[in-house]
């Protein structure tokens, strides 16, 4: 038989590495999936996305595609909840051995990276809200996620009122909004800004800066006068 006349291998077939499981393998194509998938929604929308391209680009089948996520939206409502996923609060990054304005600087500080290391994830929320949150209305992983982020901000500024550091007259869901704002508009206005104002939010200096000012601006508003 020639080399030309050989059965190629059936997309979606992956093999087990010597030291893979049948669970692992399944678990790595599921990444992989969500990883082109985002890709493919954040350059197309949800509508203007290709399931054959997602399938093509990941070495996989729709067969496969729609085994692991049933449908083109069970696969975009995980790829929107891996985003916030990625965003999320690192709970293992918490010090109680620090202060609790201390604390509140490295959330803020922490929030505004993510958001900086994951522009695919403000992209994705921007089209979502548009969208009218067509799709994470749906979805428990995202409002659990959502909450954690919250309640985490809520123990350091109930830690920071009881040490007498943060002042008592303040909602904890207005200084998060605060927070978010700043570090989401860091990526999501980089052209307008660029275009309108002339100021480059993406330079490496302009992003130390911001970061440096999201920790102020948390803090100023949380501390007694």
């Amino acid at each position: 038989m020639k080399s030309e006349d050989k059965p190629r291998p059936r997309a979606g077939r992956r093999r087990l590495a010597a030291d893979q499981d049948g669970a692992d393998l399944a678990q790595e194509t599921r990444r992989n999936i969500i990883e082109v998938a985002t890709r493919e929604f954040v350059a197309h929308g949800f509508e203007g996305a290709s399931v054959n391209e997602i399938a093509k680009a990941s070495d996989t089948s729709k067969r496969m595609l729609y085994y692991h996520f049933e449908s083109k939206q069970g696969l975009y409502a995980a790829v929107l909840e891996a985003a916030y996923a990625r965003v999320g609060r690192n709970a293992e990054g918490a010090d109680p051995g620090i202060s609790a304005m201390e604390s509140l600087r490295a959330y803020a500080q922490e929030a505004f990276d993510k958001f900086n290391a994951n522009e695919d994830f403000v992209r994705l929320i921007m089209a979502e809200n548009l969208a009218n949150g067509s799709t994470i209305r749906g979805s428990d992983p995202v409002r659990r996620r959502s909450n954690a982020n919250l309640a985490a901000l809520d123990a350091i500024c109930a830690r920071g009122r009881a040490e007498g550091t943060m002042r008592p007259d303040f909602r904890v869901i207005d200084l998060y909004f605060a927070i978010l704002g700043v570090s989401f508009h860091a990526v999501s206005n980089r052209v307008s800004t660029e275009v309108s104002l002339g100021l480059e939010l993406g330079t490496e200096e302009e992003l130390a800066f911001r970061r440096k000012l999201v920790g102020d601006l948390a803090c100023r508003y949380a501390k007694t006068s």
